[in-house]
């Protein structure tokens, strides 16, 4: 009865707003406790999403590292209670008093731990950001990996059969075209086959990597049949092999971990599942989709995306005239650079123009140069420089943006978001210019990445309030980039519709309007 008795002691303490609380990933700890029946409120302080804020650039925000760097303590190990290798036992079998003192100790250095960042977050300006944003999503977060994801197993382990026998006839072609048997997946076997038998240039050495075997791709049927072999075999290990065991008996879903500390530029991520990286390119990674569906009778999926949100808040920071009037004027962004870059009537585009110009939109906002737009674009690097020229004839004020942001890294060895959250940039004047190149171009894009992750972070606070006070049913259940994701009762669709829309356009108003593609369906591939 150890456990119902813990709980009663605990939940009038826990679930007392006056009474403050800190952890370290306190998600976590919520999340266990909400399972058993405690919703705990007073949450003040989160140590490891502190940590982060503070210092983005950071490898680790374990606990242990934590209290050595803040507080010059090394925390006692865990293996000094449950051993290690093949002698090592569980928590529970550890006695009271050691275990007793263990958690003490780890409550205790994240509570002298809360102390330090608290003062740091003011003195840096972060602390209205901290309180406004991460601390508060930290709830919304728990609710949705405690709904999880509703995932048609049977649907995947049906695709995972067709799929492999997608790769065997595949493969059955590769050694054919070859003429001769080999290991497919032996990189070295594989470069015997393409530089020894069959003397196709070298280009990296004797290297079969991605870019390589594209580069090598109009040369021999086989490089491009190794990228397809390749891409086939990582969608089967990676999503339909390894999705259908992680559905919960208990609940028949998946519950995705989303991480507020892993990316650098503030971008949430998700874990055991990676939902981030399902494919949306190609149609077999789509098809993945349609298994994604909502649990219960009548009920169906709605998917809220934010329409070229990054080009926006491009837009907005650098102020060029000619990108806020394309956006004003609600035109295809693609086809207005194409337009311009090119001298062509957008009546009179070519779809490989407009195609070009995407890659250079982007491009250009992740601060690619011309060696990496010649290789993305499969052009010489002179006529891949003549593209960029011309394309900041036309848009000055992109130009003028990134010299500034470039200037204020060089002076203030930092950039921020439109909201002030901050990225060190410690490289960007380094002798060795590689690493001098990275930081300009993590200089120009982390304020872009980072406002686009702060505007869907506010929208989703805004919708999962609404969702509780309003009395909705529908629950947000994932966040995919710039894309929310919804289950919801068909009749309660179209006011979810209206209310999603309203809050993600109005999270961060900005020069330019904000759009958002809304579609509903039975699968999250029929709702995108």
């Amino acid at each position: 009865d150890d456990l119902s008795t813990v709980i009663e002691i605990i939940r009038p303490i826990m679930e007392n707003n006056d009474i403050p609380k800190t952890g370290q990933n306190a998600k976590f700890d919520m999340l266990v406790l909400k399972r058993h029946g405690i919703k705990v409120q007073g949450l003040v302080c989160d140590t490891m999403i502190a940590a982060h804020l503070l210092k983005p650039e950071a490898r680790s925000y374990k606990l242990d590292n934590l209290s050595i760097e803040y507080l010059n303590y090394r925390m006692m190990p865990i293996e000094d209670l449950i051993g290690k290798g093949k002698n090592q036992i569980s928590m529970t079998e550890v006695e009271l008093d050691k275990a007793g003192i263990y958690a003490a100790e780890d409550a205790d250095i994240a509570w002298q731990l809360t102390e330090v960042f608290q003062k740091q977050l003011q003195d840096s300006g972060l602390d209205h950001f901290f309180k406004k944003i991460e601390l508060p999503l930290l709830s919304v977060l728990m609710d949705m990996e405690y709904q999880g994801t509703y995932v048609e197993k049977e649907m995947l382990e049906k695709m995972s059969l067709e799929l492999g026998k997608k790769i065997e006839n595949l493969s059955k072609e590769i050694i054919k075209e070859a003429g001769t048997e080999f290991n497919i997946n032996s990189t070295q076997q594989l470069a015997n086959i393409l530089f020894d038998k069959l003397n196709l240039r070298k280009v990296k050495q004797r290297s079969t990597a991605e870019s390589v075997l594209e580069a090598l791709r109009n040369e021999h049927p086989l490089p491009g049949m190794i990228l397809n072999y390749r891409k086939l075999n990582k969608l089967k290990n990676t999503y339909l092999d390894s999705l259908p065991p992680l559905v919960n008996t208990d609940t028949g879903r998946i519950h995705t971990t989303f991480g507020q500390t892993i990316a650098s530029t503030g971008r949430l991520s998700s874990s055991n599942p990676n939902f981030q990286n399902i494919p949306i390119r190609t149609d077999e990674g789509r098809e993945i989709r349609k298994s994604f569906k909502a649990q219960k009778e009548g009920w169906l999926i709605f998917s809220a995306d934010y329409s070229q949100i990054e080009l926006r808040i491009m837009a907005h920071l650098s102020q060029d005239p000619a990108l806020i009037e394309a956006f004003n004027k609600n035109e295809d962004i693609h086809s207005r650079t194409a337009s311009d870059v090119f001298g062509v009537g957008i009546k009179d585009l070519l779809p490989e123009m407009r195609r070009t110009a995407k890659i250079v939109n982007f491009g250009i906002m992740y601060g690619a140069g011309a060696f990496r737009l010649s290789q993305e674009l499969g052009i010489p690097r002179s006529e891949a420089q003549v593209l960029i020229d011309t394309y900041f004839e036309r848009y000055a004020g992109i130009r003028e943006y990134m010299d500034r942001t470039i200037k204020q890294a060089e002076d203030q060895k930092y950039v921020e978001t439109v909201l002030g959250r901050r990225r060190n940039i410690w490289n960007i004047d380094s002798e060795n210019h590689i690493q001098r190149e990275a930081a300009k171009r993590m200089a120009i894009n982390m304020p872009i990445q980072g406002t686009a992750a702060e505007m869907i972070k506010l929208a989703m606070l805004d919708i999962h309030r609404t969702l509780i006070n309003d009395g909705y049913n529908a629950r947000m259940i994932l966040q995919i980039h710039d894309e929310l994701l919804f289950e919801a009762h068909a009749q309660e669709i179209d006011a979810l519709q209206e209310m999603v829309s309203d809050k993600m356009v109005n999270a961060m108003p900005l020069t330019v309007p904000l759009v958002v593609d809304c579609g509903n369906g039975i699968s999250w591939f029929e709702a995108h």
